[in-house]
């Protein structure tokens, strides 16, 4: 640990994730003018063309958001610019600005955007939230002892940079935090307008954001 602690763990099995690797090597895509990075991911523009005019490529193949959900949505994009994308005017530019993720462990965990120490990496000025599920009716009804919400919001506009959860419906409490961030001013008005319905898990993720503060950190 950064303070010099040493921690030490008991376990059955030992899970080793190596990480991906693009198979592209076996397509030989340079013999069609698609070029590739590096590491042999296929390198496109922000419409998701390839260096190739009319060839498109989308997914695990770019080497970027491996999700199956942010391939769906690069199917859309693509769909858009090979049947109505004629002219630049027309094009649509891939949106990655607000990308879910979620990890269906137990507990699950899920989120979308910066990170705490992404923002301060930043050097951006931020406040943050955090919520834990037995501040809720409902998460106490569950024993949720160890679920949390944690909010990174830009202090100057209230735009919401990012959301951490860890706990049970991770993945769809996370998603609401996707929704906001795809409004025309990603900020904090719709929950402010809503009525939340109680007891239910959305409780923790508005008390996330009723309870915004300066890090320590920032000045």
């Amino acid at each position: 640990m950064e303070d010099g602690r040493i921690l030490q763990f008991e376990g059955d099995e030992i899970l080793l994730a190596a990480g991906r690797q693009p198979n592209s090597d076996l397509l030989h895509p340079e013999r069609s003018g698609v070029k590739t990075d590096r590491q042999g991911w296929i390198a496109v523009d922000q419409y998701l063309e390839t260096s190739k005019k009319g060839i498109y490529a989308l997914g695990d193949a770019l080497g970027k958001h491996m999700y199956r959900h942010t391939a769906n949505y690069e199917a859309e994009v693509v769909v858009h610019n090979l049947f109505h994308g004629e002219g630049e005017a027309n094009l649509e530019e891939a949106d990655y600005h607000a990308v879910p993720y979620a990890v269906f462990t137990y507990p699950a965990v899920a989120g979308v955007g910066m990170k705490e120490s992404e923002a301060a990496a930043k050097g951006l000025k931020v406040l943050i939230g955090r919520a834990a599920y037995m501040d809720t009716a409902k998460g106490m009804a569950m024993g949720e002892e160890s679920g949390l919400v944690k909010a990174v919001l830009e202090e100057e506009t209230g735009r919401i940079l990012g959301i951490t959860v860890a706990g049970a419906a991770a993945a769809e409490m996370a998603q609401q935090a996707v929704y906001l961030m795809n409004t025309d001013y990603m900020d904090l008005t719709p929950v402010l307008r809503s009525q939340v319905i109680h007891p239910t898990l959305n409780e923790v993720l508005v008390k996330a954001f009723s309870r915004l503060q300066r890090p320590k950190w920032q000045a």
